[in-house]
């Protein structure tokens, strides 16, 4: 849905699309190495997939943007009827899809436990607890509560952002001032913190959750305020960063970090830059953004997110105990992972759409009516 008190950025809509895809692909990619099945693409000629769970930071980092270009002025004055109303839109946002998607991984695991039990013992109790089932209902994974990946796992970075939004009314004023000085300093700040994460992990990877998850969250929203500011500076000059060649280099550069399977942290500057760029051009990448099919998939992104594991876990369930039980000696070929995977894909954009239309946006609106009257 367009803002309406502030300028409507449509190029960044279709952004969060195509990175909530990438998600999918990782996802899937991971499952079919677990399974014991080639990978989508083989890491000795390109780890961009393999990279994916780097989407989430960039996430991260347009949240920040998004957020400040909303709510910046807003934060300003932090009246205590201001900081409803935002933690309201922001609670409306995230929260009836999130429990929606929840009590369908609850019905999931009802039916999975009734018609395989001796299957579902085996392969999916530990990661369907009711406790587990509670401490994501109520956004609790990222405290350090539990540290193993259950239930809907991505939900994960959806907590993170709701504990980031709470420290954001803080953190905007403080950032939010236009001084390209303090937006040097605290995204130089972020990332080392960044760093910090990185450290925490044997692979020196940014792939930490549940625990660092919030931490990760805020530094990436952190950078998001900083690009914010350089919009300000730049949106109504005439200037390279508006140019298509530099959004098309930039890209580049941050597929090339995932490619050649680099050190996580160097593609934060280049996911900050890009989204500069995206932000503030107006030539061909912004009407290719801009396509129909792109801004659809914008739309119904946060849709794509939560679900997309449902099918992915449906799809696993399917191959363990129909596929590989018939067909033990079958090593699938590129056809076939290709072919499950357009139609997990045809399944997760459908059903995306229906969620997004008939739970997202109508229980959004209806919230929201709720508290005016």
């Amino acid at each position: 849905m367009k803002p309406t008190s502030v300028n409507y950025i449509p190029s960044l809509t279709p952004l969060r699309g195509l990175a909530a895809i990438l998600v999918v692909l990782f996802h899937y990619d991971i499952w079919l190495m677990l399974r014991g099945f080639p990978r989508l693409i083989n890491t000795n000629y390109s780890s961009i997939i393999t990279n994916g769970y780097l989407s989430v930071d960039f996430f991260f980092i347009l949240s920040g943007f998004v957020i400040c270009h909303v709510y910046g002025k807003k934060l300003e004055n932090r009246t205590r009827a201001v900081i409803k109303k935002y933690l309201w839109a922001r609670f409306t946002r995230l929260y009836p899809l999130h429990v929606f998607i929840m009590l369908l991984f609850l019905l999931q695991t009802i039916v999975l436990f009734e018609l395989f039990p001796e299957y579902a013992l085996k392969k999916w109790e530990w990661s369907r607890t009711m406790p587990d089932f509670f401490i994501h209902l109520f956004f609790l994974q990222t405290t350090g509560i539990i540290n193993s990946p259950v239930w809907n796992v991505g939900a994960w970075s959806i907590a993170a952002e709701w504990w980031t939004y709470i420290f954001a009314i803080g953190l905007i004023p403080l950032l939010n001032k236009g001084k390209i000085l303090i937006s040097i300093i605290s995204s130089i700040l972020a990332l080392l913190g960044f760093v910090f994460i990185t450290s925490q992990n044997p692979h020196l990877t940014l792939d930490e959750f549940y625990g660092l998850g919030t931490l990760r969250c805020v530094f990436g929203f952190t950078i998001g305020i900083g690009v914010y500011q350089a919009y300000l500076i730049l949106v109504n000059k005439k200037t390279i960063w508006s140019k298509d060649w530099l959004f098309l280099v930039t890209l580049l550069c941050a597929l090339s970090v995932l490619h050649f399977n680099m050190y996580d942290v160097i593609v934060i500057p280049f996911f900050a830059v890009f989204i500069l760029c995206a932000s503030l051009n107006k030539g061909l990448p912004a009407k290719l953004l801009n396509s129909k099919p792109l801004l659809f998939l914008g739309n119904i992104s946060y849709s794509v997110y939560l679900i997309h594991l449902w099918w992915i876990y449906l799809w696993l369930m399917w191959l363990d105990i129909y596929f590989i039980p018939t067909n033990p000696d079958v090593i699938p070929g590129l056809s076939h992972r290709i072919l499950w995977l357009s139609i997990l894909l045809a399944l997760i954009i459908g059903s995306s759409y229906l969620t997004y239309k008939y739970v997202e946006i109508s229980a959004q609106k209806k919230l929201r009516k709720w508290r005016k009257s």
